[in-house]
């Protein structure tokens, strides 16, 4: 299967591109992105596929009574969120005593059922197209040369950039060309 492949036909003809920040964690065999809201691991050569996480475990317990639905929903918040590369930058710096390697953010490709919020998209499947790594990203002084290769398993470009989290988002904007 190919990271695009999802199962069932989507609503647009080709994937939405959108920008997202995503957590760097370990994994059993290399890195691993994880979202940097939800406790949602991205897998590698596959694509994500969303599902509704709505509320703490007590919440959850009561949704499982009720009938699920699909994801994203338009009266729920659930999906895989996509952005303007603008808006990532509030997301680019850890909290303090967050477990993590590192913040890395990245073009993202949307598809499947696609909702436009106000903010960006949701969606119910997504696979990273290509990830930039700041300069300062790594945490507890990791390399960030260790940390691209860790990420090497999702198959997809990795750009060591020279800039830190702050500026970072300008600087992929320049980099592709993108406006902010």
């Amino acid at each position: 299967m190919t990271a695009l492949d999802a199962g069932t036909a989507p609503d647009l003809a080709d994937a939405i591109e959108a920008w997202r920040v995503w957590r760097v964690v370990p994994g059993t065999g290399g890195h691993q992105l994880r979202s940097v809201v939800k406790p949602t691991l991205w897998p590698r050569d596959a694509p994500l596929v969303a599902e509704c996480l709505l509320g703490g475990s007590l919440r959850r317990r009561l949704w499982r009574r009720s009938p699920g639905h699909d994801s994203p929903s338009a009266p729920c918040d659930c999906g895989i969120y996509g952005a303007d590369l603008g808006l990532l930058g509030q997301y680019l710096t850890p909290p303090p005593m967050e477990p993590t390697l590192a913040r890395v953010l990245g073009r993202v490709l949307l598809w499947g059922t696609v909702v436009e919020c106000e903010r960006g998209y949701r969606a119910s499947h997504a696979y990273p197209a290509a990830i930039y790594v700041p300069s300062d990203a790594a945490c507890d002084g990791g390399r960030l040369e260790e940390l691209a290769c860790g990420l090497a398993g999702y198959g997809v470009p990795i750009e060591l950039l020279t800039e830190r989290c702050l500026e970072a988002p300008s600087a992929v904007a320049r980099l592709v060309g993108a406006n902010l």
